[in-house]
């Protein structure tokens, strides 16, 4: 029997290179979430959101998990995820999109080796928390939110010392979760050699036998084990990786559409159209010239409104 395929679309989140996190918050997000669709999606950044109102499920890869009033969710980049409300019923999510690579640089500008070790554990499982069991978690969060809300004087400062603060608790609480992480099974330890070596080599020629490999596995099991854990084949998780990339090059650079093709792992710009507009939806081409498809920060009685991608 064929596997049904997979379909996923890439969310690109333009954070502030001054504060290196975009708070998406108000009212604009009081919403029924995802159940008009079934596609999994995935970020460039680091995705945390607090639930306020209402309850339904999370979809991580495949995995669901209930979440209500007081929920955290904590989602690394290029992890495949869905939101789904009880049907018929709004929920009130607000959310903080990190680039924490970019963070940890500003704060440890000399510690390469404590920076790699920090952004793999922050990144390492997507977890699913609640306010009352993390409450020094939840604090910090409705600190970030609440000086995006206020925009009192220096609360870009403030944002900044908060935020360090967020990637050591997010380390610790990474770290204690590893045996208790409900969505971090044996198979996802198993094969996260994989995924790191994607995230450092997409650009490279990538076989699954080298993946396999990374993780001392035979290539059959772990095709097999990666499926199961990711709910997506390694092969098009490899593009979603190299999409990703595509996107930041599009929205940053004026490198042509043949440049940006060899330097993300795709051998011809038709198989980077290919593969970006089965992804995205749209050639990369209409990617970089529509400005609708990126974040607008408008500010409107202090809320941060998105004009991008909708459920």
């Amino acid at each position: 029997m064929r596997h049904r395929k997979i379909k996923a679309q890439f969310r690109y989140y333009d954070t502030p290179p001054d504060t290196d996190v975009l708070a998406l918050l108000g009212s604009g997000w009081i919403r029924e979430y995802g159940n008009d669709t079934e596609i999994l999606h995935f970020h460039n950044c680091l995705e945390i959101g607090y639930c306020f109102q209402g309850g339904g499920r999370m979809n991580f890869a495949g995995k669901e998990q209930p979440y209500r009033p007081g929920s955290i969710t904590v989602i690394p980049p290029n992890y495949l995820h869905h939101t789904n409300s009880v049907l018929g019923e709004e929920c009130h999510w607000e959310f903080l999109f990190v680039d924490v690579e970019g963070i940890l640089k500003k704060q440890f500008p000399e510690r390469l080796p404590l920076r790699t070790g920090l952004l793999q554990t922050i990144h390492r499982n997507a977890l699913l928390l609640h306010h009352e069991e993390y409450p020094m978690l939840a604090n910090l969060i409705f600190s970030i939110m609440d000086e995006h809300r206020s925009r009192s004087k220096h609360y870009k400062e403030s944002v900044k010392g908060l935020l360090q603060s967020l990637m050591i608790c997010l380390a610790r609480l990474s770290e204690d979760n590893v045996e208790e992480e409900e969505f971090a099974s044996d198979g996802l330890s198993a094969i996260s050699p994989a995924i790191d070596y994607v995230a450092k080599h997409f650009y490279d020629k990538i076989t699954i036998h080298s993946l396999a490999e990374a993780c001392h596995l035979s290539e059959t099991h772990f095709r097999r084990l990666f499926s199961q854990s990711m709910n997506i084949s390694p092969g098009a998780y490899i593009n979603l990786v190299r999409v990703e990339e595509v996107c930041k090059r599009l929205h940053t650079t004026e490198e042509s559409i043949s440049e940006i093709a060899t330097k993300c792992g795709f051998v011809t710009p038709s198989t980077l159209n290919r593969n970006f507009k089965e992804i995205v939806g749209m050639s990369p081409q209409a990617f970089r010239r529509d400005n609708h498809y990126y974040i607008s920060k408008l500010e409107d009685d202090n809320i941060l409104s998105y004009e991008g991608w909708r459920y």
